[in-house]
């Protein structure tokens, strides 16, 4: 009896090991981006942040779907920062990722800088990738990242941090212009 408890748990172990850690993570992708998230409520909640006030009636082809709805508010936005910062990067891709809440973008912050910090969502320059929480997911907080993904990818030498952070505070007061 013993002996047969060791195998199973023997198999198990073996078959956690062999499952990929990313196994529940679901990506959509868009016109500029691929967006991954790991449950579709926490979409659902972004989705439900990520609220365009008169905006909304600019957004083109949302579909029926939380998928669709998404891919066309991150797009709309992008193009609209785009606009804003009058700057047009070619070949322009980036990955975003939506997390169930700020724990979770501090984890990755840390995992990728080593320093603890306090923000609800960040872009990291050498991932090209924006990190969100699901219930912190806001158009100005949307359209802030983004600002920092344009203008990294806009330049060929990156600006100055500084530089950088008025890039993306313009984008996020004139997004809704």
């Amino acid at each position: 009896m013993i002996r047969l408890k060791s195998i199973y748990v023997f198999v198990f172990i073996g078959i956690l090991c062999w499952l990929p850690l990313d196994c529940a993570a679901v990506e959509i992708r868009s016109k500029y981006t691929t967006i991954t998230y790991f449950d579709k409520g926490d979409l659902r909640e972004f989705n439900k942040k990520l609220y365009m006030g008169r905006l909304q009636s600019q957004i083109r082809g949302s579909g029926n779907t939380i998928e669709s709805e998404v891919v066309a508010k991150i797009d709309f936005i992008i193009e609209k920062v785009r606009l804003v910062l009058d700057m047009f990067p070619p070949k322009f891709k980036f990955s975003i990722v939506i997390h169930p809440g700020v724990k979770e973008v501090q984890r990755d912050f840390f995992k990728i800088y080593n320093v603890n910090v306090g923000y609800i969502a960040f872009y990291s320059p050498s991932r090209n990738t924006v990190f969100f929480s699901a219930n912190n997911g806001v158009l100005r907080v949307a359209a802030h990242e983004i600002g920092h993904v344009v203008a990294e990818n806009y330049f060929v030498v990156s600006p100055p941090q500084r530089i950088h952070e008025v890039l993306a505070q313009f984008a996020e007061a004139h997004v809704t212009d």
